[in-house]
């Protein structure tokens, strides 16, 4: 269900009595936890009537002992389950392994008064298990899942004007890329937006490029671009931007690294015939990302690509082997790759 069909449900008075809302947008879990303990709390939310569990620390036994405790004043009861790694296909080596005998009985009979969220901010539940199987069969699903670009786009100008605001497209346009068309961290920086113009109610370009500061993945792009066109002084300028930005040199090496793998993997699955959405689910990694990749690569060459990726594997090993500085160790290589010797 389209979390939009699931809030109009709940200001209906429709409420379910188990929702498992599947997908990691931190935004959208935040806004059906909110209007459902509105709708069924009445905003009378307390250590009694309200619980959270953590499901890589508690039993899933002990949740379900709670759903089934009869509440000594009659209250309705809202608990949460989080981090339900024991629906996907892998869990944390300190997790508990749940037994989940007890959730397959309660879906056959859930407690009257009580409505049980499972938080499952994964990409994917694993389909295989019986217990997945059951949820999808007696629990109301809410899609909570990472937005596409269009969608993104769509939310934020219906958002915005909610607000009474009016902002202009290119305006938008860099909002949207500074944000990595990422519904959570737009609506953060959206917020801010709003706050700072004010009864000005106007935002323009001029406000986002002070307020929205470019990601650090988007400056790595831009790294990644200057490296590759063997600009050192553009290249060696905006790594120490980052690193005056208090960014540790080891994680720009891990985003370089990264960023040169994921180039060179979009050229062979490029050449296998396969589009920008294919490429997203067979990388794992965001559609936006491998948009912004692709429009990168064009005037790069593959084999220069391939040589950069193993330099930076090369010294991502001296680093951590201690041989050499990793302050000094990523200068050198943007001299040396720019300098055409990397290629020889």
């Amino acid at each position: 269900m389209e979390l939009q069909k699931a809030l109009q449900a709940l200001n209906n008075g429709q409420i379910d009595p188990i929702y498992v809302l599947q997908g990691p947008e931190t935004y959208l879990i935040n806004r059906f936890l909110t209007a459902i303990e509105s709708q069924y709390l009445q905003e009378d939310a307390n250590a009694m009537n309200y619980m959270s569990f953590d499901m890589e620390e508690d039993s899933l036994a002990d949740v379900m002992v709670e759903a089934n405790t009869i509440s000594f004043f009659n209250q309705p009861r809202l608990i949460l389950m989080r981090q339900p790694a024991f629906l996907t296909g892998s869990q944390k080596k300190n997790a508990i392994k749940q037994d989940d005998a007890s959730l397959l009985e309660y879906l056959d009979n859930p407690a009257d008064d009580v409505v049980l969220v499972i938080v499952a901010d994964y990409e994917s539940l694993d389909g295989r298990k019986k217990i997945v199987k059951q949820l999808k069969k007696k629990a109301t699903f809410v899609d909570t899942s990472v937005m596409a670009e269009p969608q993104v786009k769509d939310y934020m100008q219906r958002y915005v004007a909610s607000e009474g605001v009016d902002m202009t497209r290119e305006a938008m346009a860099l909002f949207l890329k500074r944000t990595n068309f990422q519904l959570t961290q737009s609506i953060r920086e959206m917020d801010k937006l709003i706050l700072y113009v004010g009864d000005e109610k106007r935002i323009n370009q001029r406000d986002v490029d002070l307020l929205v500061t470019p990601s650090l993945d988007d400056n790595i792009f831009h790294l990644t671009d200057h490296i590759m066109r063997q600009d050192s002084a553009a290249a060696l300028r905006l790594y120490r931007e980052l690193i005056a930005q208090k960014n540790q040199p080891i994680a720009i090496l891990g985003l370089l690294q990264s960023n040169f793998r994921l180039y060179t993997q979009i050229i062979q699955l490029k050449k296998a015939g396969y589009d920008q959405g294919s490429m997203a689910e067979t990388i794992g990694v965001h559609p936006y990302r491998i948009k912004m990749a692709g429009q990168s690569i064009h005037p790069y060459s593959p084999n220069l690509l391939m040589v950069g990726y193993m330099k930076l594997i090369e010294l991502d090993f001296d680093i951590k082997q201690g041989k050499v500085d990793q302050h000094l160790g990523i200068e050198w290589f943007i001299l040396d790759f720019c300098s055409g010797r990397a290629a020889s």
